[in-house]
């Protein structure tokens, strides 16, 4: 007998494992009138499972998409660890290098992750797994990838700071080596740093 598992329940979804198969499901918007509520919820789900399947095209490591239905999206399980619960001095060059090649491997394929977090990475057989494309677009614009790198960078600051500064150089210089156009992304990264220091500042 399969028993139903409640994996994680967020804002917009909730995620069950049955069976070795993970089931992602969008949580209906009381506050959105029905007939519009219906057609987003649609449209994102469809959208995520693009995305995913985009992203293996690229040779991204990702969860295969086994099915979908109008509100739910069904994929492989991918046991592992959460990057965030094991991100450490002594793995960091490994991890941190397959991370900044595969946000290449993203980008390249004009995949924007948008909510690229260490929360949102499995280590499973010593590959990292990215997931949750749900606030995923496809975008080849420069700024839409230096904004996607800010919020990784920020992330990694804000969770792994004992380690921060060492991750982000190995992440950048594997994005810098397989990124076509990693450098307008980087320069443009560093102008997006200088923006949110100027709104700071200028709000004192």
């Amino acid at each position: 007998m399969n028993i139903l598992k409640l994996i994680n329940l967020g804002a917009e979804a909730k995620i069950s494992l049955d069976d070795g198969i993970v089931t992602k499901d969008r949580i209906p918007k009381g506050y959105r009138e029905k007939v519009l509520d219906v057609k987003i919820r649609k449209a994102r789900t469809k959208k995520e499972a693009k995305l995913l399947e985009r992203a293996k095209v690229a040779g991204v490591m990702v969860p295969n998409v086994l099915g979908t239905r109008d509100f739910s999206i069904q994929m492989d399980f991918v046991s592992g660890s959460c990057v965030k619960d094991i991100l450490s001095a002594g793995n960091m060059k490994k991890i941190c290098a397959s991370i900044g090649s595969s946000i290449a491997k993203l980008h390249n394929a004009s995949i924007i992750h948008g909510d690229l977090t260490t929360s949102n990475m499995i280590l499973s057989s010593d590959k990292v797994y990215f997931i949750d494309f749900g606030l995923g677009q496809v975008s080849s614009k420069v700024e839409d990838k230096a904004t996607d790198l800010h919020l990784l960078e920020e992330a990694i600051e804000s969770t792994h700071y004992t380690i921060s500064s060492g991750a982000l150089k190995v992440v950048f210089a594997s994005y810098l080596k397989d990124c076509d156009d990693g450098d307008e992304v980087m320069a443009r990264l560093s102008a997006i740093r200088l923006r949110g220091r100027y709104v700071v500042r200028g709000s004192d």
